[in-house]
Parts: C-alpha cells; structure tokens; sequence
C-alpha cells in the first residue's frame, strides 16, 4: 500500500468514531430501532420488490376465485406480506371496500418502518463528525511527552490521532451514513409503488368478476 494511504489508516482512532457514533444512536433511538436500521440496511443488498412471483401469485388467486368464489378459494398467498394479508382479506369477507382499508394501514406502516430506519441513519451522520471532534480532543490530550519517548514522536502521534478522527467521522457521515439514509428511502418507495401498481390491478380483476358475476345470476334469474 502506499504510504500516502497507508498513513490514513489508524485503527484506533476509528475504533473511537464508530463506537462513539454506534453508542450514542442507541441512546438516542434505542437498540430496536437500531437493529430495524440495521436490517433495512442489509436488505438494501438484496433484490428490489419480487414484481412477477407477486404478479403470478394473485392471478392464480383470482382465477380460483373466479372458479370457486371467494369462501372455498384457497390459492397460495403471494411472496409479499402486504399483499398476502389484501389476499386473505378478501378471501375472508369477500367485498372489495374492506381492502382499500388493509392497504392504508399497511402502506403506513411501511412508511413509519421507512422513516424510522433513514432516521436513524440521519442520526448518526449528524453523531459521526461530533465524536471525530471527540477523538481530535483526545489525540490533543495525550500531546504530553511520556518517559522514553521523543517529544516529536509524541507530538507526531497525537496530532496524527486529532487529526484522523475528525476525517473519519467526515467521511463515516457523508460516504456511508447519509447514503445510506437515502438509499432506504428510495429501495422503500420503489418498493411501494410495486406494490401498488399490483394491488391496483388485483382490485380492478377482482371488480370486474364481481360484476361479471352479478350479470350472469341477473341473466340465470330472467331465463328462469
């Protein structure tokens, strides 16, 4: 490594930036909706809203819903949670005004789990530069000349550490924290819109073979 780069990697003084910053965003948010952020985070490493197992998973509800009706209907319930719960509702009371209500409830609590994880990511950002001032102050403490050691390599050492720590929680904050922040924002929001757009064509499917339905009992009923 070159020793331009090598210089800039003190393991120390990150170790006091991303426990400082780690810390006190617990004692700000509290450990769950930490490990929530966390989570959040780690998913942001995985595929986006699975749009076509979702897709195929409703349309074969709908056609054994169509064949059966809605109380002996019993299809597999898409991948999605928010979607299988839609499935389940209808599949239980069988109207169509009860899921517009599913999908409010369910699309705010995405949005509060949404908000939640970025904040606590916004939160450290703001964290990380305050405990690289943290470190700059400690690497100015130990500026006293110790027994054995040269007053230059001690000067050195901790200006060195003064110096790294608040680079590291510059850049703890604006590479990682932050990026992170809005990378879950806008995974969650794409995510919802996916979302929608399928429970919006569930919705019309559903509508149409109701009214398909109604026309076909209205004509039995005139024959007869």
């Amino acid at each position: 490594m070159p020793p331009n780069l090598s210089s800039l990697l003190d393991p120390g003084s990150l170790a006091i930036v991303i426990a400082g910053t780690v810390l006190a965003t617990v004692a700000r948010c509290g450990w769950r909706d930490f490990g929530a952020a966390l989570k959040a985070a780690g998913g942001l490493l995985r595929a986006g809203f699975a749009t076509e197992p979702n897709r195929r998973a409703l349309a074969q509800a709908i056609e054994a819903i169509r064949r059966d009706g809605h109380h002996r209907a019993d299809p597999a319930l898409p991948p999605d949670r928010a979607l299988g719960l839609m499935l389940e509702t209808y599949l239980r009371h069988g109207a169509l005004e009860a899921l517009g209500g599913v999908r409010r409830a369910e699309r705010a609590l995405d949005e509060a789990r949404r908000v939640n994880a970025a904040q606590v990511f916004v939160w450290a950002a703001e964290l990380a530069p305050v405990f690289g001032l943290v470190g700059t102050l400690y690497g100015l403490s130990q500026l006293t000349p110790s027994a054995g050691v040269g007053t230059s390599a001690v000067i050195m050492d901790a200006v060195s550490t003064a110096v790294l720590t608040s680079l590291y929680g510059a850049l703890i904050a604006h590479l990682l924290c932050y990026p992170l922040a809005s990378a879950i924002e806008r995974r969650g929001l794409a995510d919802e819109r996916e979302r929608d757009t399928l429970a919006e064509w569930f919705t019309l499917q559903i509508g149409g073979a109701e009214a398909a339905d109604r026309a076909r009992r209205a004509h039995l009923r005139g024959v007869a």
